[in-house]
């Protein structure tokens, strides 16, 4: 039977309590003692006897309560900590300071095909062969993100030391009693990045545009967007390429799972090899130890978005056609072949067909990508649409520049109409930014937006610093708002654990002005209220 003795904190309670239970013959299996709170576990007593104990408990000075309770705290927290880490779904694996593994997780157990049993108080080298416990040790168990191979699979490894010893005297004595470590799986970053990334939920219906061209095109989107192959999106430069394959993530079967994109146009042959299929451990001078995940295993179970698919070097179209073909690729400067299950969607404004014919794109990697396709229609086909497009960025920027929304005058609006828009939507964006962000009345007219088109005005594929770019954000109905892209930059560092941080660091400062409190900011990324606390405070977001 375990019990709960409330009473006094004064010297000497325990012993009186720990004496009557002797002079009864108990045999104490287990006691704990808090501030006001005594507690023991004593197999021998029956529920009938409990009462006459109770009785004799309550004459010792001080004790004024005495009830029986399921489980001793310790149990109860124990008990906790065995169904949190069941939850997780991660390998997890706790170590003390000799590398004796003390305690599994499920998953641990699973990966490894060992019991906790089977686990415990062996050396971690029993299942693990990097780190070592000497790196461990020498660490103080607090190694930068590596990563490992544990029961034959790839993980990135964090470890996070367990306390430390701190005796009073004068010698800083740090040393941890021992160490947690947590493997990631580079497809669970993915999504995590994902979820910091895209704070819009963009789905088909929050994409401006009630014309017939664009509503044959949304309906044509929708039924394919629930097929899982390929799909390739054509359209001219700033039509909304990656908005309509973000609503395609969305409306397919993947969509709990990861979206990240590539531009294909953004960065030379090597690195959008290695921001691709990542690198081996040792693949170069600068390679951080242990290598780095690329986005294919990054993207793992979801989706690869890969923009102006057209500028893919021929060295990249054959590696790319082979993760068509099989689903399998190696990382640059390995040798081990990783399988992933990614759905490609591409996209470009060139004429991949034609290319196709004249050598300079393969044929057969385009009809890979081509296994499903949509052609946006440009602007200039769909002039129904731009009253509420003007109205949707004129809104847009009046919030971003701190004034009031001017008043869109009809002879602006025919302006708008007429005129050829070769940038597409992207122009449309920029130009009413720059006549609204430079206008000094309340009432937007043709001679102003004539102005803002003319000689200084942003070109068709540039951005103003203060609002995001077509493919992110423009041409979506106001509540399903994006933020800019930082993937690709960010995973082009050197090293990965610091890339991880940037994100998560600009990430959270983005969200926090539309989520300013740590609750509500945990409450939109489906996190717990300390994490995000704590990551607020570490990064000083909100102070």
């Amino acid at each position: 039977m375990r019990f709960e003795i409330q009473g006094e904190n004064r010297l000497g309670i325990t012993r009186d309590v720990v004496n009557v239970l002797t002079d009864q013959g108990l045999d104490i299996r287990a006691f704990e003692v808090t501030t006001h709170y005594i507690y023991a576990d004593i197999p021998a007593i029956r529920p009938e006897r409990f009462p006459l104990l109770s009785h004799a408990l309550k004459q010792i000075p001080g004790i004024s309560g005495i009830r029986e309770i399921d489980r001793l705290p310790t149990e109860r927290r124990r008990a906790q900590l065995h169904a949190t880490l069941a939850a997780f779904g991660n390998p997890v694996i706790a170590v003390d300071a000799n590398g004796q593994i003390a305690q599994a997780n499920p998953a641990a157990q699973t990966i490894t095909g060992t019991s906790e049993k089977d686990l415990r108080d062996r050396d971690i080298s029993f299942i693990l062969s990097d780190p070592s416990i000497e790196d461990l040790r020498q660490s103080h168990f607090h190694l930068p993100e590596r990563e490992v191979i544990l029961g034959g699979q790839t993980y990135l490894l964090q470890v996070e030391p367990i306390g430390h010893v701190d005796d009073g005297s004068d010698v800083d004595d740090t040393a941890p009693w021992g160490g947690v470590m947590v493997f990631h799986r580079a497809a669970r970053l993915g999504r995590v990045i994902t979820a910091l990334q895209d704070r819009s939920h963009t789905g088909f219906d929050d994409i401006i545009g009630e014309s017939r061209a664009m509503m044959r095109v949304k309906s044509q989107a929708k039924r394919l967007a629930a097929i899982d192959a390929p799909l390739l999106i054509l359209g001219e430069t700033g039509t909304g390429k990656e908005l309509f394959a973000r609503a395609s993530h969305r409306a397919s079967t993947r969509i709990d799972q990861p979206f990240l994109a590539l531009n294909c146009a953004a960065m030379p042959e090597g690195l959008a090899e290695s921001e691709l299929f990542g690198y081996a451990a040792g693949a170069f001078t600068s390679a951080r130890r242990g290598g780095k995940p690329g986005l294919l295993e990054l993207a793992d179970g979801g989706t690869l978005f890969l923009d102006e698919i057209g500028e893919l070097t021929p060295y990249l179209q054959a590696k790319l056609l082979r993760v068509l073909q099989d689903g399998r690729f190696r990382r640059v400067g390995g040798t081990d072949e990783i399988a992933v299950d990614v759905r490609i969607i591409s996209a470009t404004n060139r004429d991949l067909e034609a290319m196709s014919h004249d050598g300079t794109f393969r044929e057969d990697l385009y009809f890979r990508l081509n296994v499903l396709g949509i052609t946006l229609p440009p602007l200039r086909e769909r002039s129904e649409d731009i009253h509420d497009l003007a109205q949707f960025f004129i809104d847009r920027t009046a919030q971003q520049t701190e004034r009031a929304t001017p008043y869109l005058a009809n002879d602006a609006l025919d302006w708008l109409r007429h005129h050829d828009w070769p940038g597409n939507v992207r122009e449309l964006e920029n130009t009413l930014f720059r006549a609204v962000a430079l206008l000094d009345g309340d009432v937007l007219s043709a001679r102003d937006l004539n102005d803002a088109a003319i000689g200084t005005a942003p070109r068709a594929n540039e951005t103003p610093t203060l609002h995001t770019s077509d493919t992110t954000g423009s041409n979506m109905r106001p509540g399903a708002r994006q933020q800019p892209d930082i993937l690709t930059d960010a995973l082009a560092a050197e090293d990965f654990a610091t890339g991880m941080t940037m994100i998560e660091r600009e990430m959270l400062a983005r969200l926090y002005p539309d989520y300013p409190s740590s609750r509500k900011l945990a409450e939109r990324l489906g996190v717990s209220h300390t994490s995000i606390a704590n990551k607020l405070r570490k990064y000083g977001i909100g102070n």
